[in-house]
């Protein structure tokens, strides 16, 4: 059980969407699902089915789901997850900064950052071709972890893409939050999709939080918005949590035989 359905248990729960109609701000979130995304029909009768009270928000505190989920369950905190930030048309810089510190550690291409549930980091987006000389600080924070099989962690990172309307939107100095979860296998489409098209918008008014945690069970939170680090009076805690961080190369794994049948004479 993760800690977010516990958390359910003790008080009513769930999550679930993309970036906010943009007209309204962007106030709601974006959800990408590491599996695959639900078609409209389920995503309305999820909607619509019984709620129960979810205690956070896209409106908390960063990194208070993530010290709530590991109080919830110890035994997650610190567990190292791979994490691949894909920004539009793979073009762009992405540095993380180190250990809550102010050293930037650059992500080379076909690199993952290796993060540690229960921590809150904060990484740069720059040089962006369409965006010469501006630079976008987010966040993430991770709840939970996935389990892939024994060895083969670096073949299963998780994806935070982002398109070019958020980018213009953080920009415009408006916040984007972003819940990403592994979706539950009976709302799954089966259908190949990338993290862009597997994500959809959600209302203002809605707890993306809660609709995240009825689709699937939530593994991160990412927010990106226009704050900017103060190098004269630097602000405690802006760079992140003071947590360990590392760099992999990201691992291609084989095909299923079930995707690439041979065609027998």
């Amino acid at each position: 059980m993760s800690p977010l359905d516990l958390l359910a248990r003790l008080t009513p729960s769930v999550v679930r969407t993309w970036p906010v109609s943009l007209q309204q701000g962007l106030a709601g979130a974006a959800l990408v699902a590491t599996c695959l995304a639900a078609s409209e029909a389920s995503a309305q009768s999820a909607r619509t089915s019984q709620r129960r009270h979810q205690p956070l928000s896209q409106h908390s505190a960063p990194g208070l789901a993530a010290r709530w989920a590991t109080m919830v369950n110890p035994k997650a905190a610190h567990k190292p997850q791979p994490v691949r930030v894909d920004l539009p048309d793979g073009m762009g810089q992405v540095s993380f900064y180190n250990g809550g510190t102010p050293e930037e550690l650059p992500i080379p291409e076909q690199s993952l950052a290796v993060l540690h549930v229960g921590s809150l980091y904060r990484f740069k987006i720059s040089e962006l071709p369409e965006h010469p000389g501006v630079e976008l600080y987010p966040t993430i924070e991770l709840i939970d972890k996935l389990h892939p099989p024994c060895g083969r962690e670096h073949e299963f990172p998780v994806p935070v893409a982002f398109t070019p309307e958020e980018i213009a939107e953080a920009i415009k100095g408006r916040l984007v939050t972003k819940v990403i979860y592994v979706e539950r296998p009976d709302h799954a489409v089966p259908a190949r999709g990338n993290a862009r098209e597997r994500a959809y918008l959600a209302e203002p008014n809605e707890n993306v939080l809660e609709l995240a945690h009825r689709d699937g069970r939530p593994v991160a939170i990412v927010r990106l918005g226009g704050r900017t680090p103060d190098l004269a009076r630097p602000e405690p805690g802006f760079f992140g949590d003071p947590a360990p961080i590392a760099v992999v190369p990201e691992v291609i794994g084989p095909r299923q035989a079930a995707e690439s049948p041979e065609v027998l004479p």
